[in-house]
């Protein structure tokens, strides 16, 4: 089996780096601690981390209240129990965890100080278009100046003020949320923020950005100058992203069909530009053989580019997926296979091909898993990869074929619940099923976050005690986005 995190990246080039490697997208967006004991140097950290988190109890209600709430379309007018999940194959998580765990409080309280979520989806009469809209409208308003894009470069930030970098993963993600807002009626092509100016400035951006030694992209580059995003990027150990270069070509090649008019320019860019992406195309080839569905979505980008080369690998990796022994969990079949939400539902929403069919069969079995996982333990399970502290990947079957693993980017540090329910894969449950488990899940996490005025936090862990992260995020309201415009789609075909 293709082991996806450790073959990911290019395998010819790789960089000495003097300093601890910092991943991201199968990497860790954020800085990651190393193992701690409780020195005076840790208590110390302590106390600034409490400190901040005071100040930002002061001044986040005013940060939300600073910006314009969009419009609320007018709507008329349980929490479950712990029980510990099935065993699986795991290591003790590192020390570190125990230090978050004691600042969990702290998060809960700043959450408290932010403007109530008014229960949208509790009190909808039913799931319908108007309901989907108002979703897509709390999603876009992420994506504003200022909020989740910065008003100068027209550049995303992947985790709104928290943090101003990104990568060509969360760049990926921004194209794509354009497209769906359009597509919804949320933008107009025109205007300083229409949805052609702003194609055109990351279009702009590509063209000229600043390139590494071998002349690929850096991993992170900083939003408020389109420069490399140092010391985060610097870390890298890879020349070459490929999984995050595959996410940017899925929605590169979805922009150009979109809107033709930017077909010449990412034809070049791909193809004939500055960074030598022919050159992977060898290295694509190699993941033939993987059972991952990341490995299928990121080849899918490469495919759609050099489709006489690679156009039959993405629909093998499926195969091999498909076609995997199962494993099961709470007498629920699934493949045994490297399985993740996040490429999943991304692959559903943004690939058109014969696959599509294939691929709801497997979301499909991926949902259906989860609900019975609900129905068996009481506790809302809705995995994705995401930030808990570190990037950590929550994997429906993970690499070991274990169910509901936890681990980060080295597949070999597992980590113990609570998972966190996610946002986007909630949402897009709704979008997909429309059945009662996805809604009670969405009402849930509702209770517990505050009001999506500015786009939607990533979500609350199992048992419902704080956010897994204090941000409104790039690619959580992505894929919400992308979900409301399947949702609209979907009643339109049928109205």
């Amino acid at each position: 089996m293709v082991n996806y995190k450790k073959n990911r990246f290019f395998p010819v080039f790789v960089f000495v780096s003097l300093q601890t490697p910092i991943k991201e997208k199968g990497k860790q967006r954020f800085f990651k601690l190393e193992h701690l004991q409780i020195s005076k140097k840790v208590k110390y950290l302590i106390v600034i981390v409490i400190l901040a988190a005071i100040l930002i109890s002061v001044f986040a209600p005013l940060l939300e209240k600073s910006v314009t709430q969009p419009n609320i379309i007018p709507q008329s007018t349980d929490n479950p129990t712990s029980h510990p999940p099935e065993p699986s194959n795991t290591t003790q998580a590192p020390e570190e965890e125990s230090i978050k765990d004691a600042l969990a409080s702290v998060v809960q309280s700043v959450i408290q100080t932010l403007p109530k979520n008014p229960g949208f989806i509790k009190s909808a009469q039913s799931i319908n278009s108007t309901v989907w809209m108002q979703v897509a409208t709390y999603a876009w308003a992420y994506y504003r100046p200022n909020v989740g894009v910065d008003p100068n470069t027209g550049l995303p930030w992947a985790a709104s003020l928290s943090f101003s970098g990104f990568t060509d993963w969360d760049l990926g993600s921004y194209i794509q949320a354009i497209i769906a807002a359009q597509e919804i009626g949320l933008i107009d092509i025109n205007g300083t923020w229409g949805s052609y100016a702003r194609f055109n400035k990351v279009l702009t951006f590509l063209e000229n950005r600043p390139l590494n030694a071998y002349g690929y992209p850096f991993q992170f580059y900083d939003a408020t100058t389109g420069n490399e995003y140092y010391p985060i990027s610097n870390a890298s150990t890879n020349i070459v992203d490929i999984t995050d270069t595959g996410r940017l070509f899925v929605a590169l090649n979805n922009l150009r069909k979109f809107n033709n008019a930017f077909a010449p320019r990412i034809n070049s860019l791909v193809l004939n530009g500055r960074s030598n992406y022919t050159a992977l195309v060898a290295s694509i080839l190699n993941y033939v053989g993987s059972k991952s569905i990341y490995d299928y979505y990121f080849c899918s980008g490469f495919a759609s580019f050099w489709p006489q080369q690679l156009g039959a690998v993405p629909s093998t990796i499926l195969s091999n997926i498909l076609n995997s022994q199962n494993i099961t969990t709470y007498g629920v079949s699934l493949p045994n296979a490297s399985i993740c939400n996040e490429p999943l539902l991304c692959a559903v929403f943004e690939l058109d091909d014969s696959d599509s069919p294939r691929l709801m069969g497997l979301m499909t079995q991926v949902y259906f898993a989860c609900e019975v996982y609900y129905n068996s333990t009481g506790l809302f399970m809705a995995p994705s990869e995401g930030y808990r502290g570190v990037h950590l990947y929550q994997w429906v079957v993970a690499p070991n074929g274990s169910p509901w693993n936890i681990t980060d980017i080295s597949q070999t540090v597992y980590y113990p619940p609570p998972y966190i329910v996610y946002n986007k894969v909630a949402y897009s449950f709704l979008a997909l099923f429309n059945t009662d488990y996805a809604r009670k899940m969405i009402i849930w996490i509702e209770d517990a976050l505050p009001y999506p005025i500015n786009g939607y936090y990533e979500g609350i862990n199992e048992i419902g005690h704080y956010v897994s992260y204090l941000h409104r995020g790039n690619i959580a309201n992505t894929l919400i986005l992308e979900a409301a415009r399947y949702a609209l789609q979907k009643e339109s075909k049928y109205d």
